[in-house]
């Protein structure tokens, strides 16, 4: 019985440690978990579009016109219609040229650069150049150019790097890789116009040029164009989509595209509730053809469209929210297509490239010397809420103003850089257009990792309206 009772008394003290010892591992995990999700920026304690911004801030143009007279426009009429004109000239121009503004080179260079890397397919297998040499065959660039006629655009399409829909990822992942097919040029809006400049020689791919880029569009998806469609289209008075991906059919009803933010259609008549509008369809002979087709004023105004801050808002708000589109892949807009189809209704013509839009726009001023936080002191003194751009090397935003004594800017943004506790670098992403400080989820960046702060590497601010009164702005001293 004594030495039952021994036994016992020294099995008991080691159950006891096995479950203080339990006890402690899981205390230890329990914070080694909690540590980890703090500090690694890993995303993992909540949705994927979620960073600090966007949940603390109102997701709405409106939000933000407290105490401001919405109805005065920030720009005079004589100056907007004096910008809209130079739209319509721009918007245009490729209708008033009589060859290729591209060379045979322009256009080899993504044959060249694609050759050397084939990158990856749809199928996520390494390509070889044997990918690229066929299309280069296919494309007989020997006699380039074969064509050279005025065209419009049936469909809302996509403008290529190279004549496939197939897309080229450097990579498998979304770091460098997929999504980002770059083949992609840009999305095209339907009824654009264009310069058709070759064909390929099976005849499923023409080679265009647009106001604002060019590239290689589906056969399918664009028709030439008289003499006399051009005049009937170029009346001079227009109409811009102000709401998003609208319905647009003929008199009877037939259902024939929907209409992008930014889209424009000659204005035949109009009374109080609609514009009737003139909207390019091919014929049997694949000829373009003028239908009319009525659009609710809600969904469209003459361009342009007053430059109010409620407007701006409005504009704003159906942009909101949207997924986005490298290079307008799947109708999507990227970076500079959210700016480019924001400024449309209001007859500002922005190029294609956000760098583009920054140096080429509008008056420049170059911040890249100094601190994040003169940077943006400087944004908020010098910018003009909606009329001027934010640019960081790949990527452009719109200035909306201040909230709180900080900068907020109107973007669509693929993701953010993440930098944990150990230096490694990440990617949250954001997939969408939204509403954000200059500083997006800068709670993901741990210390002061270089190029992990987006304001840190913001180099440059544009104001885009030339008449705007703003007081001189003095050359920036480095830090």
């Amino acid at each position: 019985m004594g030495k039952i009772l021994k036994l016992r008394k020294t099995v008991r003290p080691r159950k006891v440690q096995i479950k203080t010892l339990l006890k402690k591992i899981r205390i230890c995990a329990y914070w080694g978990i909690l540590f980890f999700m703090i500090f690694s920026g890993c995303g993992c304690c909540s949705p994927p579009d979620v960073i600090g911004d966007i949940s603390r801030l109102q997701q709405d143009h409106t939000f933000y016109l407290s105490g401001i007279s919405a109805e005065q426009p920030i720009v005079d009429d004589a100056t907007q219609k004096k910008l809209s004109e130079d739209y319509t000239r721009r918007y245009f121009s490729v209708w008033h040229q009589d060859r290729p503004r591209c060379t045979r080179e322009d256009i080899l260079w993504d044959f060249d650069k694609y050759g050397e890397n084939p990158g990856y397919g749809e199928n996520q297998r390494k390509r070889d150049r044997g990918w690229t040499e066929a299309l280069k065959q296919s494309a007989v660039l020997d006699r380039y150019p074969n064509r050279g006629e005025r065209g419009i655009v049936l469909e809302n399409t996509n403008l290529r790097a190279l004549p496939t829909s197939s897309p080229h990822f450097d990579g498998l992942d979304s770091g460098s890789g997929y999504p980002f097919d770059r083949l992609q040029v840009s999305a095209v809006a339907v009824n654009t116009p264009v310069y058709i400049s070759h064909v390929s020689q099976d005849g499923a791919w023409v080679h265009v040029e647009t106001s604002f880029y060019f590239g290689w569009l589906p056969a399918r998806d664009v028709a030439p164009v008289d003499e006399s469609f051009v005049r009937y289209w170029q009346n001079g008075r227009y109409a811009v989509m102000i709401r998003d991906s609208i319905p647009i059919s003929d008199g009877n009803g037939r259902f024939y595209f929907k209409a992008p933010l930014g889209a424009q259609f000659p204005i035949l008549r109009e009374d109080r509730e609609y514009f009737y509008v003139g909207i390019g369809v091919a014929d049997e002979n694949r000829q373009a053809v003028l239908k009319i087709s009525r659009i609710s004023r809600d969904a469209a105004a003459q361009r342009p469209l007053k430059m109010t801050r409620a407007n701006l808002a409005r504009v704003g708000n159906e942009l909101i929210n949207k997924p986005y589109g490298w290079g307008g892949l799947n109708q999507n807009r990227d970076c500079s297509l959210l700016t480019m189809d924001f400024f449309a209704p209001f007859g500002i013509w922005l190029p294609r490239n956000s760098g583009q839009q920054a140096h080429e726009a509008g008056r420049f001023i170059d911040l890249g010397n100094l601190s994040p936080d003169k940077k943006e002191a400087m944004i908020l003194q010098y910018g003009v809420p909606y009329a001027t751009l934010i640019w960081r090397k790949g990527h452009i935003m719109l200035y909306m103003g201040s909230h709180d004594g900080k900068a907020l800017v109107f973007h669509s943004m693929w993701g953010v850089s993440t930098r944990d506790f150990m230096g490694r670098k990440g990617r949250r992403i954001v997939g969408h257009s939204a509403i954000t400080t200059l500083r997006p989820g800068i709670e993901f960046c741990s210390g002061e990792a270089s190029g992990c702060d987006p304001l840190q590497s913001v180099l440059g601010m544009t104001v885009l309206l030339p008449d705007v009164t703003t007081p001189s702005i003095p050359a920036p001293k480095p830090n």
